[in-house]
Protein backbone atom coordinates (compact mmCIF):
# COMPACT_ATOMS: atom_id res chain seq x y z
CA UNK A 1 0.00 0.00 0.00
CA UNK A 2 1.31 3.46 -0.92
CA UNK A 3 1.75 5.94 1.89
CA UNK A 4 0.41 9.37 0.86
CA UNK A 5 -2.42 10.44 -1.43
CA UNK A 6 -3.36 14.05 -2.17
CA UNK A 7 -6.88 14.60 -3.51
CA UNK A 8 -8.33 17.83 -4.88
CA UNK A 9 -12.04 18.57 -5.32
CA UNK A 10 -12.99 20.89 -8.15
CA UNK A 11 -15.86 21.94 -10.39
CA UNK A 12 -15.71 22.46 -14.14
CA UNK A 13 -14.86 26.16 -14.73
CA UNK A 14 -18.17 27.20 -16.28
CA UNK A 15 -19.48 30.76 -16.04
CA UNK A 16 -22.55 31.00 -13.82
CA UNK A 17 -21.81 27.73 -12.01
CA UNK A 18 -18.70 28.61 -9.99
CA UNK A 19 -18.00 31.31 -7.40
CA UNK A 20 -21.71 32.10 -7.42
CA UNK A 21 -21.50 34.37 -4.37
CA UNK A 22 -19.25 36.70 -6.37
CA UNK A 23 -21.56 36.96 -9.37
CA UNK A 24 -23.73 39.77 -7.98
CA UNK A 25 -20.62 41.94 -7.52
CA UNK A 26 -18.48 41.15 -10.57
CA UNK A 27 -20.60 39.12 -13.00
CA UNK A 28 -20.61 35.50 -14.13
CA UNK A 29 -17.55 35.57 -16.39
CA UNK A 30 -15.35 37.52 -13.99
CA UNK A 31 -16.35 35.15 -11.17
CA UNK A 32 -15.43 32.21 -13.39
CA UNK A 33 -12.08 33.83 -14.19
CA UNK A 34 -11.37 34.20 -10.47
CA UNK A 35 -12.19 30.55 -9.93
CA UNK A 36 -10.01 29.48 -12.85
CA UNK A 37 -7.03 31.41 -11.49
CA UNK A 38 -7.46 29.83 -8.06
CA UNK A 39 -7.96 26.42 -9.64
CA UNK A 40 -4.77 26.63 -11.68
CA UNK A 41 -2.80 27.87 -8.67
CA UNK A 42 -3.95 24.94 -6.56
CA UNK A 43 -3.43 22.47 -9.39
CA UNK A 44 0.22 23.49 -9.64
CA UNK A 45 0.63 23.06 -5.89
CA UNK A 46 -0.97 19.62 -5.90
CA UNK A 47 0.87 18.42 -9.01
CA UNK A 48 4.25 19.47 -7.59
CA UNK A 49 3.74 17.64 -4.29
CA UNK A 50 5.58 14.39 -3.69
CA UNK A 51 2.39 12.49 -2.82
CA UNK A 52 0.30 10.57 -5.33
CA UNK A 53 -2.38 12.88 -6.70
CA UNK A 54 -6.02 12.65 -7.80
CA UNK A 55 -8.36 15.31 -9.19
CA UNK A 56 -12.00 14.74 -8.19
CA UNK A 57 -14.13 16.46 -10.81
CA UNK A 58 -17.73 17.70 -10.86
CA UNK A 59 -20.12 17.17 -12.48
CA UNK A 60 -17.81 14.57 -14.10
CA UNK A 61 -14.33 14.27 -15.58
CA UNK A 62 -15.30 14.81 -19.22
CA UNK A 63 -15.01 18.62 -19.37
CA UNK A 64 -12.23 19.69 -21.74
CA UNK A 65 -10.41 21.54 -18.94
CA UNK A 66 -10.09 18.33 -16.93
CA UNK A 67 -8.93 16.41 -19.98
CA UNK A 68 -6.15 18.94 -20.49
CA UNK A 69 -5.11 18.43 -16.88
CA UNK A 70 -4.11 14.85 -17.65
CA UNK A 71 -1.45 15.95 -20.12
CA UNK A 72 -0.33 19.09 -18.29
CA UNK A 73 -0.27 17.96 -14.66
CA UNK A 74 -0.33 14.17 -14.79
CA UNK A 75 -3.19 13.94 -12.30
CA UNK A 76 -5.49 10.95 -12.15
CA UNK A 77 -9.05 12.05 -12.88
CA UNK A 78 -11.99 10.80 -10.81
CA UNK A 79 -15.64 11.85 -10.87
CA UNK A 80 -17.21 12.97 -7.59
CA UNK A 81 -19.84 10.49 -6.40
CA UNK A 82 -22.73 11.37 -4.11
CA UNK A 83 -25.72 13.66 -3.70
CA UNK A 84 -24.19 16.22 -1.31
CA UNK A 85 -20.71 17.40 -0.39
CA UNK A 86 -20.25 15.24 2.69
CA UNK A 87 -21.22 12.11 0.81
CA UNK A 88 -18.86 13.00 -2.04
CA UNK A 89 -15.94 13.70 0.27
CA UNK A 90 -16.53 10.53 2.28
CA UNK A 91 -16.62 8.47 -0.90
CA UNK A 92 -13.31 9.96 -2.10
CA UNK A 93 -11.59 9.58 1.27
CA UNK A 94 -12.74 5.99 1.70
CA UNK A 95 -11.66 5.11 -1.82
CA UNK A 96 -8.27 6.70 -1.19
CA UNK A 97 -7.76 4.72 2.00
CA UNK A 98 -8.13 1.44 0.10
CA UNK A 99 -4.81 2.14 -1.64
CA UNK A 100 -2.98 4.61 0.65
CA UNK A 101 -2.22 4.92 4.35
CA UNK A 102 -2.88 8.68 4.50
CA UNK A 103 -5.22 10.85 2.42
CA UNK A 104 -5.34 14.65 2.29
CA UNK A 105 -8.28 16.31 0.51
CA UNK A 106 -8.37 19.99 -0.45
CA UNK A 107 -10.59 22.32 -2.43
CA UNK A 108 -9.60 24.70 -5.20
CA UNK A 109 -10.27 28.13 -3.73
CA UNK A 110 -7.88 28.72 -0.82
CA UNK A 111 -5.02 30.96 -2.02
CA UNK A 112 -2.98 30.39 1.16
CA UNK A 113 -2.60 26.63 0.73
CA UNK A 114 1.08 25.75 0.63
CA UNK A 115 3.34 22.72 0.41
CA UNK A 116 4.22 23.23 4.08
CA UNK A 117 0.54 23.21 5.08
CA UNK A 118 -0.03 19.97 3.17
CA UNK A 119 3.05 18.42 4.76
CA UNK A 120 1.79 19.43 8.22
CA UNK A 121 -1.49 17.62 7.53
CA UNK A 122 0.25 14.42 6.46
CA UNK A 123 2.60 14.58 9.46
CA UNK A 124 -0.23 15.18 11.95
CA UNK A 125 -1.83 11.91 10.86
CA UNK A 126 0.96 10.11 12.70
CA UNK A 127 -0.79 11.19 15.90
CA UNK A 128 -4.53 11.35 15.07
CA UNK A 129 -7.12 9.80 12.75
CA UNK A 130 -8.37 13.03 11.13
CA UNK A 131 -6.83 16.46 10.55
CA UNK A 132 -8.81 19.56 9.62
CA UNK A 133 -7.64 22.87 8.22
CA UNK A 134 -10.17 25.41 9.55
CA UNK A 135 -11.49 28.27 7.45
CA UNK A 136 -12.32 31.70 8.84
CA UNK A 137 -15.94 31.35 7.69
CA UNK A 138 -16.55 28.34 9.94
CA UNK A 139 -15.85 25.64 7.39
CA UNK A 140 -12.58 23.94 6.50
CA UNK A 141 -10.15 24.16 3.58
CA UNK A 142 -8.55 20.74 4.12
CA UNK A 143 -9.42 17.39 5.62
CA UNK A 144 -6.96 14.56 6.04
CA UNK A 145 -7.45 11.08 7.44
CA UNK A 146 -5.91 7.69 8.02
CA UNK A 147 -9.25 6.27 9.19
CA UNK A 148 -12.81 7.08 8.13
CA UNK A 149 -16.32 6.41 9.38
CA UNK A 150 -19.62 6.44 7.52
CA UNK A 151 -20.98 9.04 9.98
CA UNK A 152 -17.96 11.35 10.08
CA UNK A 153 -20.01 14.10 8.39
CA UNK A 154 -23.37 13.30 10.04
CA UNK A 155 -25.64 16.32 10.64
CA UNK A 156 -23.21 18.74 8.95
CA UNK A 157 -25.12 21.55 7.20
CA UNK A 158 -22.92 22.45 4.26
CA UNK A 159 -22.59 26.12 3.43
CA UNK A 160 -23.32 27.27 6.99
CA UNK A 161 -20.92 28.74 9.52
CA UNK A 162 -21.33 25.67 11.74
CA UNK A 163 -19.61 23.24 9.33
CA UNK A 164 -16.37 22.86 11.28
CA UNK A 165 -18.13 22.69 14.66
CA UNK A 166 -20.58 20.04 13.47
CA UNK A 167 -17.82 18.06 11.76
CA UNK A 168 -15.82 17.94 15.00
CA UNK A 169 -18.91 16.71 16.86
CA UNK A 170 -19.51 14.05 14.22
CA UNK A 171 -15.89 12.90 14.48
CA UNK A 172 -16.23 12.64 18.26
CA UNK A 173 -19.38 10.57 17.92
CA UNK A 174 -17.67 8.36 15.33
CA UNK A 175 -14.77 7.73 17.72
CA UNK A 176 -12.17 9.34 15.46
CA UNK A 177 -9.37 11.34 17.08
CA UNK A 178 -8.63 14.67 15.42
CA UNK A 179 -6.63 17.90 15.48
CA UNK A 180 -6.68 21.29 13.79
CA UNK A 181 -4.10 23.09 11.66
CA UNK A 182 -3.80 26.87 11.45
CA UNK A 183 -6.90 28.72 10.26
CA UNK A 184 -6.86 29.91 6.63
CA UNK A 185 -9.48 31.57 4.40
CA UNK A 186 -10.87 30.97 0.94
CA UNK A 187 -12.25 33.28 -1.73
CA UNK A 188 -16.06 33.26 -1.60
CA UNK A 189 -17.15 36.88 -1.15
CA UNK A 190 -16.10 40.18 -2.67
CA UNK A 191 -14.22 41.01 0.55
CA UNK A 192 -12.19 37.81 0.14
CA UNK A 193 -11.41 38.70 -3.46
CA UNK A 194 -10.17 42.16 -2.47
CA UNK A 195 -8.05 40.59 0.26
CA UNK A 196 -6.46 38.19 -2.20
CA UNK A 197 -5.89 40.91 -4.78
CA UNK A 198 -4.10 42.99 -2.16
CA UNK A 199 -1.64 40.14 -1.61
CA UNK A 200 -0.58 39.89 -5.25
Amino acid sequence: MSKQLLQMFTKAPQAGLVKTRLIADIGEQAACDVYLELLQKTLRLVADHAADTELYCAPDDQHEFFQRCIARYGLRLCSQQGAELGERMLCALQQGLTTHQKVVLVGADCPLLSEQYLDQAFAALDQVDVVLGPAEDGGFVLIACKKSHRKMFAEVRWGESSVLERTLLALDHAGLSHCLLDTLWDVDRIEDLHRWQAMR
